[in-house]
């Protein structure tokens, strides 16, 4: 009888150990995942993104960075941007979305990531960067409507044209010259 108690005591003492252990072992995407877990249904659903705190995109950003094989880390990098965007953080934004396009080139908001990484990088007057992902996005979906627009954006910036009255002005003196 003793011998069983003893060896039930050892038993749990063991289970005890093993347990402080486990809980201690978390790595660093497991404390990383805690973090992010609880928005995870809300960036999934892109209806409701806009309901995640701003203060989560430096989380979704950097599990992104840091875990970039993870099977959520795109769309978590890119909600990032979509947060950093409507905060006005523009700087983020781009450089965020960046690295979106250098991690998932192929990725399914690659066009997008483009097209805003060159908006904001315009906004901040970064206009080398911005001439860069207009003309990344213009040769990415040469056909489409926004595309065109990327590319036409791009020749106004590289002309030096940067504020809409300059770039409206030009193209009101281009339509007279050809009109002659």
């Amino acid at each position: 009888m003793f011998t069983v108690l003893l060896n039930l005591r050892m038993r749990f003492s063991i289970l005890c150990v093993m347990s402080v252990l486990i809980i201690a072992c978390q790595t660093e995407m497991d404390k990383k995942l805690a973090i992010i877990q609880p928005y995870m249904p809300q960036v999934q659903d892109s209806m409701k993104v806009n309901r995640i705190p701003d203060s989560m995109a430096v989380h979704f950003q950097q599990f992104a960075a840091q875990f970039p094989q993870y099977k959520a880390s795109e769309k978590l990098l890119y909600v990032s941007t979509l947060i950093a965007e409507r905060s006005g953080r523009y700087f983020e934004c781009g450089k965020w979305c960046e690295m979106y396009v250098a991690h998932y080139p192929k990725g399914q908001y690659v066009f997008p990531a483009m097209v805003a990484a060159a908006h904001n990088y315009e906004k901040i007057g970064q206009f080398d960067k911005a001439i860069k992902f207009y003309d990344l996005a213009a040769l990415k979906d040469s056909n489409s409507t926004l595309g065109k627009q990327c590319a036409q954006t791009s020749a106004m910036l590289k002309k030096g044209l940067i504020t809409p009255e300059q770039q409206l002005e030009y193209i009101l003196q281009n339509q007279k010259d050809t009109a002659q």
